[in-house]
């Protein structure tokens, strides 16, 4: 008996050998284990599908685009303090011998390593995304919106990507990039001329861009993208950054933001009549 709880599980033998972590007796031992026992063939398929799975997840995860604000995060974290160390206290070492205890707890143990790898491989994974570890979201989508209108805002002769002239083509090439359907608003009525469109990424998600100016040359711009929150707000939120106004709203399938100078008081009342038109 005390052999057998010694003997690694089944599963955690198998999970060796796909990681390439046994011997070459070992490994015979487990293919002709494999070729016999019908029930350890399906727990090797499923630990190996586990497996391709975590790796496929995780080099999808290490090609998406990082916020601006966990960037930000990162260079402006304080540096750490240094560490001190202390004198290292003689210890005296004491050999453990296998009791009958230990064995029970290690095999216990293994049992509940399994049935968590069990729960793992029959449940939908769930992986953090880089807009998790930097926090809220909104937020980062809406950094990303505020330093992509500040950059491209001030350009003359490269304002737009499309111009205005190809209002279809906009309209598909939007529609397929960020899935969302929309129709142009025409804000002649607001003294709005509309430029073009253009398309960027903000908060790790494809946004698009429609570009209007004002007879003052200043720019407004309607930017939208998937929903951002899992709870969609209804009201409408205006905020101030810096020379920058930002009015969010969310619609049926998207979250959108109009953004424009902060001296233009009227900002809300236009967001108000877009989105009943978009």
């Amino acid at each position: 008996m005390s052999d057998n709880l010694r003997q690694p599980s089944l599963d955690a033998r198998l999970s060796a050998m796909l990681d390439g972590e046994v011997t070459e007796a070992e490994k015979s031992e487990l293919d002709d284990i494999l070729a016999n026992d019908p029930n350890a063939k399906l727990t090797s398929d499923k630990l190996r599908q586990a497996t391709e799975h975590g790796r496929t997840l995780f080099n999808e995860m290490l090609k998406e685009p990082v916020s601006l604000s966990l960037v930000r995060s990162i260079k402006t974290a304080p540096e750490g303090r240094r560490a001190l160390r202390f004198p290292k206290q003689e210890t005296v070492r004491q050999k453990l011998k296998p009791t009958y205890r230990l064995a029970i707890t290690s095999s216990v143990i293994m049992f509940a390593l399994g049935a968590a790898a069990g729960y793992m491989v029959g449940a939908p994974s769930h992986m953090m995304t880089y807009a998790d570890i930097a926090g809220d979201p909104s937020k980062a989508w809406l950094d990303d919106v505020a330093s992509h209108y500040r950059l491209f805002s001030r350009q003359s002769r490269h304002l737009v990507e499309i111009p205005a002239n190809e209002s279809a083509h906009i309209v598909e090439w939007l529609m397929a990039t960020t899935g969302i359907s929309f129709r142009i608003p025409d804000l002649t009525s607001e003294k709005l001329v509309f430029m073009g469109a253009r398309l960027f990424s903000a908060g790790g998600r494809p946004v698009g861009e429609l570009i209007y100016q004002n007879r003052d040359g200043e720019v407004i711009a309607i930017s939208f993208t998937k929903f951002i929150s899992p709870m969609p707000e209804k009201d409408m939120r205006e905020s101030i950054r810096d020379d920058i106004g930002m009015v969010t709203w969310q619609g049926l399938q998207a979250s959108y933001v109009l953004t424009g100078p902060s001296s233009d008081a009227d900002l809300e009342g236009l967001a108000t009549k877009i989105a009943g038109i978009i």
